[in-house]
């Protein structure tokens, strides 16, 4: 637990105090999945609010022709269904474990009480959220260029992804078909 507590307590802008985040993680129900499980599900609704404590899962949607993957999460990861989150609504977005996953489920209605309670935790949280947007522009900047450039990048910011998910899945995050990813992996030996 020690390497996902450290990511943990480091997922935002100033590190959560240790026994603030075992007070909080005591409150989480423990979610095993295994690969392809579905944790939200499209058209479903899911308040929840999780925190991955091992393996890897996908974001992704359907566009109507194809799977289209958003991004995948890391040890320490904290992530809501947004549309379940705020609206009440049925999950635009899927959440789906490449690997065996173990994720921390935090009922939403106790994640918010503790935000209420804790000052530290709540300025905490905002520094997640931040942190989470400007990932993504980073991410933005890195998975950039020719399906060579963003495969490459992905090689050298994630080899976890490389080394534990389907290729169909990271040509997904590209935005190549699988046979395209082929060819590029090929050019590269």
């Amino acid at each position: 637990m020690s390497d996902f507590l450290d990511k943990f307590l480091d997922e935002g802008s100033f590190r959560l105090p240790e026994q603030l985040a075992i007070s909080i993680l005591s409150k989480a129900e423990d979610v095993h999945l295994g690969p392809k499980d579905d944790l939200v599900r499209c058209g479903k609704m899911d308040s929840n609010v999780y925190i991955v404590s091992e393996g890897i899962l996908r974001m992704w949607y359907f566009d109507g022709d194809k799977e289209v993957t958003l991004g995948f999460t890391d040890i320490g990861t904290i992530f809501v269904s947004l549309f379940g989150y705020f609206r009440h609504l049925p999950a635009f977005i899927s959440v789906t474990a490449c690997t065996k996953c173990v994720v921390k489920k935090i009922p939403k209605d106790v994640f918010d009480g503790i935000v209420k309670e804790s000052h530290v935790f709540s300025n905490w949280i905002y520094s997640v959220a931040i942190h989470q947007l400007f990932a993504s522009e980073m991410k933005l900047s890195l998975i950039n260029g020719t399906a060579k450039d963003r495969y490459v990048a992905l090689i050298k910011n994630r080899p976890d992804i490389i080394m534990n998910v389907p290729m169909k899945t990271i040509a997904s995050y590209l935005g190549v078909s699988p046979s395209y990813l082929c060819k590029v992996k090929r050019s590269l030996k």
